[in-house]
């Protein structure tokens, strides 16, 4: 669909659910979700979203109500989220990782009017006196006597389906999703009808998918993309709040099992898949992988290009509010540092086709400044932070003027960019390599050091994790501190000369066996905010 084409303001095809019924009336018999307990056609979910919607509707929910969901990966979270937007409803989705003190506090200013999860979601919800009062709630179990919700999903399916889809326009918001809160409090970002659509476009244009494929994500957005493509998705075998923890033997079977051609997850899960394989090896045709979600180094992917020797394998750069922004084969990013052994950093590839990207100077406290960014040009090589601007990149945060004048930028054309929160430099041929993060840079003397690069130095066989944090010293104004996971004893004379041979340093070293804080979400990025508090209280320590 092309998002540019529209000229009615408000259509039906604006709306993103009109792309799962083309799909449904053209290919009704294959399917859509592949679970290990169920497998629904694209004909069959369309049906049921087609009812859900009518169900609602008769609840008393309008087009523009607020509703959040929380509910794991799985036809029904697909069956409500869809049907809330069909209507012209707002989904809120809650991720399995956010608690509840984050759900509340969200609640509080995004006013819902419902509330629709899963039977133990409600339980927790009864905890919150302004979520308790919410006049429409529902449960994917059962529901007796208005408990633990008003309404339950099996009733709602009951009605009958119009087959309408609400008229939005492209700014209309569908979907407020939260953003992983590695860098602060988690926020809602606002996905409009026309974000989706774009960014549905964007993975279809650099992600081309074969008619025969069957992709296996643990992606809520991927599968979104794949409903509207119409390429039936396998949901993997695993608990969504422990990525790090899924078990490779299990999603190996169950790929055999169902044919899989593509596979879209985390560095963590792909990582226990290729131990698993490399293991057992046991035979695995995969056509493409592709992941994302945290920094993958040069070793990992020679052990995964070692492991799936004829499957492609791609690492998708982006964020929250912004993806996909950039990605790069495995094969050309191992090639470019071998060419060049002393570049540093990690390459994210060059930037999407709908992509426009440029760097801005670091600085933690940066605030919106539309007059002077644009003037600013970085040659190849130096360093910035990473903003970016486009259809799929997200404008604003919802109800957060506070969060916008932080993160977003507009410049004298009325452009919004979107800080990435990424530090990087663009190579002579137009690659990004990113050096760290805004939020974990180190100004040692005054001058910013990148704790990716400190990292990528230390780290190598035998050390499970290595962060680099910085910790505020009287004389340096921050210190670099360098700590190290690993069960057997680390020679921190080697870690000093790998980190001199890299042009940095560091003023302490630490060796812990205590694992290191990382996100919730894809439980691969370090936690530097937790890592310093865990060091300034003392638990962890030399």
């Amino acid at each position: 669909m092309n998002v540019q084409a529209v000229t009615d303001p408000r259509q039906e095809s604006n709306n993103v659910v009109f792309c799962l019924k083309e799909k449904a009336a053209n290919s009704p018999d294959t399917p859509a979700m592949i679970m290990p307990s169920e497998t629904i056609t694209f004909g069959e979910l369309w049906a049921r979203v087609d009812r859900f919607g009518t169900g609602i509707e008769r609840a008393g929910i309008c087009p523009g109500d607020r509703l959040i969901c929380m509910i794991p990966m799985s036809a029904d979270l697909y069956i409500v989220i869809l049907g809330i937007l069909k209507i012209g409803a707002v989904a809120v989705f809650v991720d399995p990782w956010i608690g509840m003190k984050s759900i509340a506090r969200f609640a509080s200013y995004a006013e819902p009017v419902g509330f629709f999860g899963i039977p133990k979601s409600h339980f927790l919800r009864l905890l919150n006196i302004k979520l308790a009062m919410l006049p429409v709630t529902l449960t994917t179990g059962t529901a007796l006597w208005s408990l633990p919700a008003k309404y339950s999903l099996k009733a709602m399916l009951k009605y009958s389906g119009d087959g309408r889809i609400a008229p939005v326009q492209p700014a209309d918001t569908a979907l407020i999703t939260f953003t992983s809160g590695s860098s602060g409090t988690p926020k809602g970002v606002n996905r409009t009808h026309g974000f989706l659509l774009a960014q549905h476009q964007a993975l279809k244009t650099e992600f081309p998918c074969h008619h025969d494929d069957v992709d296996m994500s643990m992606f809520p957005v991927f599968v979104l993309n794949n409903l509207g493509l119409g390429i039936p998705t396998v949901v993997p075998a695993m608990d969504f709040k422990r990525a790090a923890s899924v078990s490779g033997e299990r999603v190996c079977r169950q790929m055999q099992r169902c044919n899989v051609t593509t596979c879209t997850a985390s560095p963590p899960f792909i990582q226990n898949l290729a131990e698993y394989l490399d293991e057992s090896k046991e035979p695995l045709k995969l056509r493409r992988i592709l992941t994302g979600g945290a920094p993958v180094s040069d070793t990992r992917l020679r052990f995964w290009r070692s492991t799936f020797r004829h499957t492609e394998i791609c690492v998708v750069y982006g964020s929250t509010e912004a993806e996909p922004v950039a990605h790069i084969d495995a094969d050309k990013r191992l090639t470019l540092t071998k060419r060049d052994s002393t570049i540093q950093g990690y390459c994210a590839g060059k930037p999407c086709r709908q992509i426009r990207a440029r760097l801005v100077p670091i600085n933690r406290n940066f605030v919106d400044s539309p007059v002077e960014f644009p003037r600013m040009s970085f040659p190849p090589g130096t360093v910035g932070e990473l903003i970016v601007s486009g259809d799929h990149v997200c404008r604003d945060y919802f109800r957060n003027p506070e969060a916008v004048a932080v993160n977003k930028l507009t410049d004298q054309n009325g452009a919004v960019w979107h800080r990435m929160g990424d530090t990087g430099y663009f190579d002579s041929d137009g690659y990004f390599w990113i050096t760290g993060r805004v939020h974990s840079t180190i100004f040692r003397d005054s001058l910013p050091v990148h704790a990716q690069l400190i990292e990528q130095a230390v780290s190598r066989d035998g050390i499970d994790q290595v962060a680099a944090v910085g910790i505020p010293h009287p004389d340096l104004g921050e210190e670099v501190i360098v700590v190290i996971r690993s069960e057997s004893l680390v020679d921190k004379a080697t870690v000093r000369a790998a980190l001199t041979a890299a042009g940095l340093t560091a003023d302490r070293i630490i060796q812990t066996r205590v694992p290191l804080p990382v996100d919730p979400r894809h439980n691969a990025k370090i936690d530097y905010s937790k890592l310093r508090e865990l060091i300034l209280r003392g638990k962890i320590h030399e």
